[in-house]
C-alpha cells in the first residue's frame, strides 16, 4: 500500500471514528435525559390527585404535570370524539378513542381523554357506540374521569382524514397531535391530555397504551456507536500493519 493510500485510509478512519464517537455521546445524552424525564413522571405519580373540576383548578403549563393523576369533572362530548388510527392490539387492528371532556360543563375547558382501544378490521372505523356502557342519553349530562396526565407533540398527527362512523363525521389522525385537533374540528382543547383509567367492564373498550416506564434504547445505542469506533479504528490499524509487514525492502527505501 503506498504512503498516499496509508494516509488517505487513516483520514477517513479518524472520521468516522470520530463520528460514532459523537453519535455516541449523543445517545448517552438521550439516555440521560428519558432517564431523568421517567425519574420524573414517578414522583409525579405518587403525587396527590388534581382534581380539576373547573376552569382554572390546573397551570396551562403542563411540562410539570405529565405522569400526575388526575380527577375531572364536567361532561363528555361523544360527538366530537378523534380517532388515533391504526393501533393493534394482541394482532388485532383497531384504533385508540379520544373523546373531548368539557371541565365544569359547557362553558369548561375541553380537554382530550384518551379513552382506550376499540377494534377496527380496517384500523380507522371502530363502532364508537361499543365503548360506552351507558347510552348517550341526555348530552349535558355530569360525569367524572380519572387518569394520568400524558404528553402530546405537535407534528405527530400526520394525514388528517374525515371518517364517517354510524352517520356521524369523525376526524381521524396518526398521533395525540392536538394542534391538528384544533386545525382541523371546532375544538379547543386545553394542552393536557388525560389516559383514562381501565375502562370498567362490560364495553369493547380496552386500555389504551401505557406511559413508558423504562429509559429506551438509547443505552444500548451508545454501546453500538463506540462498538463501530472501535471496530474501525482498531481494523484500520491492523491493515496497515500487514499492508507494512507485505511492503519488499525496496518499496520501503523508495523515496
Amino acid at each position: 500500500m503506498t504512503i498516499n493510500r496509508r494516509i488517505l485510509l487513516c483520514a477517513v478512519a479518524l472520521a468516522l471514528g470520530a463520528l460514532f464517537i459523537r453519535l455516541g455521546f449523543w445517545q448517552l445524552d438521550r439516555h440521560g435525559e428519558r432517564s431523568a424525564g421517567v425519574r420524573a413522571r414517578a414522583e409525579r405519580a405518587d403525587a396527590p390527585r388534581l382534581q380539576w373540576m373547573s376552569p382554572g383548578d390546573v397551570p396551562p403549563d403542563t411540562a410539570g404535570l405529565i405522569g400526575r393523576r388526575a380527577r375531572l369533572a364536567g361532561r363528555w362530548d361523544r360527538a366530537g370524539e378523534v380517532i388515533l388510527r391504526s393501533r393493534t392490539l394482541d394482532g388485532r387492528a383497531g384504533a385508540e378513542v379520544l373523546t373531548p371532556f368539557l371541565v365544569g360543563g359547557d362553558a369548561g375547558q375541553v380537554v382530550m381523554v384518551l379513552r382506550g382501544w376499540l377494534p377496527a378490521p380496517d384500523g380507522l372505523r371502530p363502532d364508537l357506540a361499543s365503548g360506552w356502557t351507558e347510552p348517550p342519553g341526555d348530552a349535558r349530562a355530569s360525569a367524572a374521569v380519572e387518569g394520568v396526565l400524558v404528553s402530546s407533540r405537535d407534528g405527530r398527527g400526520g394525514q388528517p382524514l374525515q371518517t364517517e362512523i354510524a352517520g356521524a363525521q369523525h376526524l381521524a389522525i396518526a398521533g395525540l397531535d392536538l394542534a391538528l385537533i384544533r386545525e382541523q374540528t371546532a375544538l379547543e382543547p386545553t394542552p393536557h391530555v388525560l389516559r383514562a383509567d381501565d375502562p370498567p367492564l362490560g364495553g369493547a373498550l380496552r386500555p389504551a397504551r401505557a406511559l413508558e416506564t423504562d429509559s429506551g434504547p438509547h443505552l444500548s445505542y451508545a454501546i453500538q456507536w463506540f462498538a463501530f469506533a472501535v471496530i474501525g479504528l482498531g481494523g484500520t490499524a491492523i491493515l496497515l500493519r500487514s499492508s507494512g509487514d507485505r511492503t519488499s525492502p525496496s518499496e520501503r527505501k523508495r523515496p
